[in-house]
């Protein structure tokens, strides 16, 4: 699974599948990267090193779901 991390300007960051799926929305960059890496580690890192960090959006805070 190849995966996306979209860090938002109030400092959340969502973890997303590339086709735009969200998976989770977290309290910061950080703790996004490190659910991901714990899940490559279950899953004998099949997937490790396939994700991307998108950066902050260009949304104002008040756009965010």
């Amino acid at each position: 699974m190849y995966c996306l991390i979209k860090e938002w300007p109030n400092k959340m960051a969502t973890l997303m599948t590339e086709d735009g799926v969200v998976l989770w929305t977290f309290s910061d960059i950080e703790e996004a990267r490190k659910v991901w890496q714990d899940w490559c580690s279950i899953q004998n890192d099949r997937v490790a090193g396939q994700i991307q960090y998108l950066g902050k959006s260009n949304l104002s805070e008040q756009n965010i779901p």
